[in-house]
Formats: C-alpha cells, sequence, structure tokens
C-alpha cells in the first residue's frame, strides 16, 4: 500500500456507531499509520459547503472504480498499520494526482487555512465484501 493507492477499508462513522467498508484514497504510509480520504459516489444531495470539499475523481474507471466518485477532503482518517485488513482497488492516474493537488490548495484558501479534521481509527480485523 502506498501513496495515492485506492483500496477498501473498514471505515467508523462519525457521529453514530458502526461503519463500513469503503474505498479510500491512500494520502500517506508510515511506520505505524496509513491515512486515507474517504471516496464516495454520493454528490448530488451534498450541500453547497460539502460539495466543494469532494474532488471529482476524472479517471475514476482506470483507478478501479465502478461509477463516477470524488474524494472528500473534509476529513483525514487514520488507521493503525498493524494488522490493518484492506482489499486494493486500483491507483489514483497522474491527472488525478496533479488535479487533486491544486484542488486541495485552493480548497485551504477558501476555508481560509483551516486545514482537515483527523479521524483515528482503531483497528479492524473486518474482512471485506
Amino acid at each position: 500500500m502506498r501513496t495515492n493507492d485506492l483500496v477498501s477499508l473498514y471505515v467508523s462513522f462519525v457521529e453514530t456507531n458502526g461503519g463500513k467498508s469503503r474505498p479510500v484514497l491512500i494520502r500517506r504510509v508510515s511506520e505505524q499509520t496509513v491515512e486515507a480520504f474517504k471516496i464516495t459516489s454520493q454528490y448530488e444531495k451534498k450541500s453547497a459547503y460539502i460539495k466543494q470539499q469532494y474532488y471529482p475523481i476524472q479517471d475514476w474507471q482506470s483507478a478501479g472504480l465502478k461509477k463516477p466518485s470524488w474524494v472528500d477532503l473534509g476529513n483525514i482518517y487514520r488507521f493503525p498499520k498493524a494488522g490493518l485488513n484492506f482489499k486494493e482497488i486500483g491507483h489514483l492516474s497522474k491527472l488525478d494526482q496533479n488535479k487533486i493537488s491544486d484542488f486541495t490548495l485552493d480548497l485551504k484558501s477558501k476555508r481560509r487555512g483551516k486545514g482537515q479534521k483527523i479521524i483515528q481509527q482503531r483497528s479492524s480485523k473486518r474482512k471485506h465484501k
């Protein structure tokens, strides 16, 4: 697993109990942790505030996704690396890597420097479907 990989991980819900296996974009991998952004195919019914933090993946099919998808740059999810159970999906294209970098800089300026919230995830042994 490396930066810009797309994998499926169990992600805990933030405001309620439970969670689900979902695609994520790997942001950073260190010796002890993996940081990732959630990927969603749900966009149309979101508020304008939420939509502004969703980067539209241009090359979603070549990245291994089944339908048009967006990277939610609002929160960073941090997972313990030890025992992390994941399923490989694909890799973000060079085009999307460059565009998401520019998109992130633009998002930070819109938010006047307010960064993403980091959400700590527990280790999960859940199997992927």
